[in-house]
């Protein structure tokens, strides 16, 4: 027979907020029973999960997707050196 694990059970082994368990099983990406009114997971259940999640294949950052760009040196014309108000006397005495 297999041993029931609760959502904070679980939550704590793959070190996520039970929240995600939950959202995980509301998507059917990991089955539970109701238990006296309480949500169980099966340890098989999680097995295959965990094992799903092991054999998915891993999806690049959006920041190795995005463009890679050079910075470019501060100029006189760049906004952030024409400020105005407070502050601007501090970049102009600075920048004299």
């Amino acid at each position: 027979m297999d041993n029931l694990l609760s959502v904070r059970q679980i939550a704590y082994m793959l070190k996520v907020h039970p929240l995600t368990i939950r959202r995980y099983i509301k998507e059917g990406r990991l089955k539970a029973i109701k238990v006296g009114g309480n949500v169980r997971i099966k340890e098989t259940d999680l097995q295959a999960f965990h094992k799903a999640l092991d054999e998915a294949p891993v999806q690049q950052s959006i920041i190795l997707k995005a463009k890679k760009t050079i910075a470019r040196p501060f100029t006189e014309i760049d906004p952030l050196l024409r400020l105005n108000g407070r502050g601007a006397s501090f970049i102009s005495e600075g920048s004299s």
